[in-house]
């Protein structure tokens, strides 16, 4: 017992980081229902993705709690899952058994990586300016997708795109259900976005427009997609820029997340600070590769862990307490089936405009750095392609500071180089 003290419950106590559990649950809950809604348009089976994203979730978590001891809990990403149906199955036209197989690949590649030192070197040789811009391209990627899936904005022969129609109930209730997440969140009620979701699923039930069946069940069976990896054709280049997409986005948004969440100074004057957070990217890493195979999108850390850390959690007993939530959720697959687009696409909404909170952290001190970010941040979303942006970002960046003779990361030439090939061969 004093062991599992020493290791588990060092400057907290069994109670709070139950309460911590519960906390960072109820606020990233909302997975189970959204993954399988975004790869159900790449064409898997969303009884199988629940199932799926419910099992990696909580293997996640318990690799967190266990062999990291961090109250950190980990999901399929939403940057991730949204590349992986929208960008690499509808956009590159990759097969989504294909884009599992890669993001198995990308997985293990960023499990070894996370071994070594390179993962500090290559998270080092892209500018952190060009990180921001990043996330803030996927988030109006995000955005974008959300917005024409539930019709709010359509297609437009003369300006490419043009406001839908919004008198109808179901574009309604995607604002009420938008406006009521963002003042629960307003006011920091736990919870939010399951609670802005289940309300809408309760609206549309009373409204006609959705179907009652059933609040639990066992688990639907994941035959649809286990093991369902095909290693064919990756050898294209497609497939490769896919690949090193998925890498680079798991690196950076599990690096980045970790590094904010663990960050303050309860965590980083411990001794063993940056051992915790090696192995929770390790795990991360780890369940990503995992994910492939069960049938999900890469998973990575949750910004949402920071209501837990609020609420005193501090070590993984918080992370376990998470995984056994989701082991929980497995019996409410009729919940998840009767939550119409329209009660998800508001919390994919405000998923995005919570990751444009980090706008504020861009250092814009002249037209070199402003300019590639600028391109990442356009081209992301009017591409549909991370892997695009990226890589128009990273290119620029390089040949503006090589040309302006500004110090430069050798190891960007060099990502230069591989994307600029990409992009002639593609």
């Amino acid at each position: 017992m004093e062991r599992f003290k020493a290791y588990f419950l060092k400057d907290t106590t069994l109670r709070t980081e139950i309460i911590a559990g519960i906390t960072t649950f109820l606020t990233m809950v909302y997975i189970a229902f959204i993954n399988p809604s975004i790869l159900h348009d790449a064409g898997m089976d969303q009884g199988a993705v629940f199932t799926a994203t419910c099992l990696i979730t909580a293997f996640a978590c318990l690799l967190a709690g266990l062999f990291a001891n961090t109250p950190i809990g980990i999901a399929p990403g939403m940057a991730l899952n949204i590349f992986f149906s929208y960008t690499v199955v509808q956009g590159m036209g990759i097969r989504w058994e294909q884009a599992l197989a890669i993001v198995f690949l990308s997985g293990v590649l960023f499990f070894f990586m996370s071994l070594t030192s390179l993962r500090r070197l290559l998270i080092e040789a892209i500018p952190y300016n060009l990180q921001i811009a990043i996330l803030i391209g996927i988030s109006l990627l995000i955005a974008l997708i959300t917005l024409q899936n539930n019709q709010i904005i359509i297609a437009d022969n003369h300006n490419l795109m043009r406001l839908g129609e919004i008198n109808r109930p179901e574009a309604g209730l995607f604002f009420l259900g938008f406006l009521l997440i963002l003042i629960l969140d307003y006011f920091q009620i736990p919870g939010a976005i399951i609670l802005g979701i289940l309300s809408i699923t309760a609206l549309s039930l009373l409204m006609g427009l959705s179907t009652w069946q059933g609040l639990i069940s066992m688990p639907p069976s994941m035959q649809a997609t286990f093991l369902k990896l095909d290693f064919s054709g990756l050898n294209t280049a497609l497939a490769i820029k896919a690949t090193f997409t998925f890498f680079l986005i798991a690196v950076f948004d599990a690096t980045g997340t970790l590094i904010g969440l663990l960050n303050p100074s309860v965590f980083k004057q411990q001794k063993n600070y940056g051992k915790r957070l090696s192995n929770c990217l390790t795990a991360d890493a780890a369940a990503s590769a995992v994910a492939g195979l069960l049938g999900s999108a890469s998973t990575s850390p949750y910004i949402e862990s920071a209501a837990g850390i609020e609420a005193g959690g501090r070590g993984g007993i918080t992370a376990i307490v998470i995984a056994l939530g989701f082991i929980l959720m497995l019996f409410f697959s009729p919940l998840a089936r009767m939550i119409p687009n329209f009660a998800v696409g508001p919390a994919l909404l405000y998923v995005a405009c919570c990751m444009m909170k980090h706008l504020t952290d861009m250092k814009l001190n002249d037209i070199s750095e402003t300019a590639p970010c600028m391109v990442t941040i356009m081209m992301i979303p009017f591409t549909a392609s991370i892997a695009d942006g990226i890589g128009g970002g990273i290119i620029l960046y390089t040949l503006l500071k090589l040309l302006t003779r500004q110090k430069i990361n050798f190891l960007l030439c060099i990502l230069s180089i591989v994307f600029v090939i990409f992009f002639l061969v593609s």
